[in-house]
């Protein structure tokens, strides 16, 4: 305990970081989970990973003012790591979001646990499948040992005019990632709903006394449901391979990390 207690300020700074990258990273940052739980959650973490790290990898300044802008910038590291990951989560919304306008789902939102915002119904299933995903290969695991090598990469951050060029290079290179991924999940629906819009309207040009709009919509959403069905297999390996390779880009982010 003593330990602990001699070493406190540097013990804040490494819960600093854990905290801010529990509270943005998935999974974790859920809004069924309570605050107290993540500080918690936090905390102890922050005990296992603490005693490993060793006192002389984060250096303590003297000064108050210093001290203060360390804390910030384990934050910002924190904040790095869980956004990183969390993009390809909004990849797997962007995809219900798609094809959800496409079968007239686009008006039925729900609010999302995780991020507190609303979403179509399908982004809301894409996203759960996601977590599942995400939690088969234990992804959760991988945060926790990301944020504790990011104390043997990133011991300081550097604000200079090159490291922030080279972390907005990441950053870009997520949000392309983000919509690739949202493209291949959702492409085999769209395209599906595209060619049944076209024979309705080769249909309507036919027979015009026939309501097609009426007989579209329910015929939209049974097809894309049954494509939806069909396709699930494919999405979860997709999804797989997603977030294989946001832990590869992590881990080149932390190896690469301008200290």
């Amino acid at each position: 305990m003593e330990y602990f207690v001699q070493n406190f300020q540097a013990f804040f700074l490494v819960f600093v970081r854990i905290n801010a990258m529990v509270v943005i990273a998935p999974f974790f940052s859920s809004g069924m989970i309570p605050f107290r739980l993540k500080a918690l959650m936090s905390f102890l973490f922050t005990l296992v990973i603490f005693p490993v790290l060793g006192t002389g990898t984060i250096e303590v300044p003297s000064s108050m003012g210093s001290y203060y802008l360390l804390v910030i910038q384990e934050i910002i590291i924190g904040v790095l790591i869980g956004f990183l990951m969390t993009i390809i989560f909004a990849a797997f919304q962007l995809a219900g979001q798609f094809f959800a306008v496409q079968i007239g789902f686009g008006m039925t939102e729900v609010i999302d646990p995780l991020a507190q915002v609303s979403i179509p119904l399908i982004g809301q299933l894409k996203n759960l499948i996601g977590i599942l995903v995400f939690l088969t290969i234990n992804g959760h695991h991988f945060l926790i040992d990301a944020v504790y090598r990011s104390f043997q990469f990133a011991p300081m951050f550097s604000a200079s005019r090159g490291a922030t060029g080279g972390i907005m290079k990441y950053i870009v290179y997520s949000f392309s990632g983000m919509f690739i991924v949202a493209l291949k999940i959702s492409l085999p629906v769209v395209a599906t709903i595209f060619l049944v819009s076209v024979s309705m309207g080769i249909l309507a040009k036919v027979a015009p006394q026939m309501n097609i709009m009426m007989l579209g919509f329910p015929l939209k959403i049974i097809i894309a449901f049954a494509v939806l069905v069909l396709i699930t297999p494919l999405v979860i390996r997709i999804m797989r391979v997603a977030l294989e390779r946001s832990f590869e880009f992590i881990n080149g982010v932390l190896v690469n990390w301008p200290a």
